[in-house]
């Protein structure tokens, strides 16, 4: 039966020094866990902050402001009527949504619309040919109309009382909340779009 034989000394200090190798390895590991690495894209020890930008919603305004035409001789008062502003684009041949201004004005008989290529100072378009309207309101109805008429010598469009548009075009934006698209489209293929807010509109024609 062989005997078991002893291990050297030096095989002794090898298992010892072996052994405190291992402890000390743990001791880093178990260190290294208590910390892990900072995620990727994000430098260790910066500090975000991420901002969600809300929109406010603003009250409602009523962009719809009472005026009065200058009066005819022998009356004290102009015919009162109301006028609303607003910027839109057009597209024609040569340029794409370039800046348009453009102006409406109602009155208890007639209804204008102005448009200005460019800039606000710039003279109303002048109309030789019928022009095709289309309005949308914010629940989708749909109102079409053609203006073969010019508000004067100077230009405009006339939405007059005599064909019923005008009618059409009041009780429209009576009946209308919020924003109004419309669309004019000219015999030369040019297009006009601009929004309106109907609200406050009947406020305003009914202090005519």
């Amino acid at each position: 039966m062989g005997m078991t034989r002893p291990l050297p000394q030096n095989s002794k200090a090898l298992k010892t020094l072996q052994s405190v190798r291992l402890i000390i390895l743990s001791l880093v590991i178990l260190a290294g866990c208590g910390n892990p690495p900072a995620p990727k894209g994000k430098a260790a020890g910066t500090n975000y902050r991420f901002r969600h930008k809300e929109s406010t919603l603003k009250p409602e305004v009523n962009y719809w402001k009472v005026n009065s035409f200058a009066p005819n001789e022998g009356e004290k008062e102009g015919r009162k009527y109301v006028r609303f502003e607003t910027g839109g684009n057009f597209s024609d041949s040569t340029q794409t949504k370039s800046y348009l201004y453009a102006e409406l004005l109602v009155d208890k008989t007639n209804a204008g619309i102005f448009l200005h290529k460019l800039n606000k100072s710039g003279p109303a378009e002048n109309f030789s040919e019928p022009v095709q309207i289309k309005m949308t309101n914010s629940s989708g109805a749909e109102l079409n109309m053609t203006s073969n008429r010019r508000w004067n010598s100077s230009g405009g469009i006339l939405i007059e009382r005599n064909n019923n548009d005008y009618s059409q075009f009041r009780i429209f934006l009576l009946q209308s909340t919020g924003i109004v698209t419309v669309e004019i489209r000219d015999s030369g293929g040019i297009i006009y779009y601009f929004r309106i807010n109907a609200y406050g509109f009947s406020e305003s024609f009914s202090k005519l």
